[in-house]
């Protein structure tokens, strides 16, 4: 489900190489509401992918995640495993939950392929946690789970390093050979 890794990090310097997959919704002033999720380069792309055994690095990417709204349940699509090095938390609390009905009902919105969006009826929470600046996370993004704010939310931000190969529980392990977890 999630997992904190004992290491923490210090704010990488990046630059946007280019878009990636964006999840938004409605306008608020201007800026839309959701999830947007940028391609990134950076000079200290070496140290982030540390944590790893160099032998993988290839199978995870680098990139920036951007979320400015409440989130609600869902599974990511494509990616299975990610990596999360919060750099702005503004008091959120990510939920992970289980179902209490034999078939949830989903729907999926616009760039979603093999994830879903879930009806808050239909689940219950069953774990959670609150990240803080500079703490680094593992979470199974094919579990269903939300973005809570606390309070108002302005800005949720984190370098990630995602994977399309490798899920969660392989991941895991890869950071205990590194001693990480």
């Amino acid at each position: 489900m999630f997992t904190k890794l004992k290491n923490t990090f210090e704010t990488p310097i990046y630059i946007v190489t280019s878009g990636l997959k964006t999840f938004t919704g409605t306008e608020v002033d201007g800026v839309k509401q959701g999830i947007d999720y940028k391609k990134i380069w950076s000079p200290d792309a070496e140290q982030l992918y540390s944590i790893l055994p160099e032998r993988y690095w290839n199978d995870f990417h680098l990139t920036v995640m951007t979320i400015n709204r409440r989130i609600p349940p869902h599974t990511d699509t494509e990616i299975i495993s990610t990596i999360n090095f919060y750099i702005e938390t503004e008091n959120c609390e990510t939920v992970f939950y289980k179902s209490k009905v034999d078939n949830p009902r989903t729907f999926q919105i616009e760039n979603q392929t093999d994830g879903y969006i879930f009806m808050d009826e239909d689940l219950e929470p069953v774990a959670s946690f609150i990240a803080k600046p500079n703490e680094i996370w593992l979470l199974d993004v094919k579990e269903i789970h939300s973005v809570e704010p606390l309070g108002d939310i302005k800005l949720r931000k984190a370098v990630t390093l995602g994977s399309f190969k490798h899920d969660y529980n392989a991941v895991r392990a890869m950071l205990e050979e590194t001693g990480c977890i």
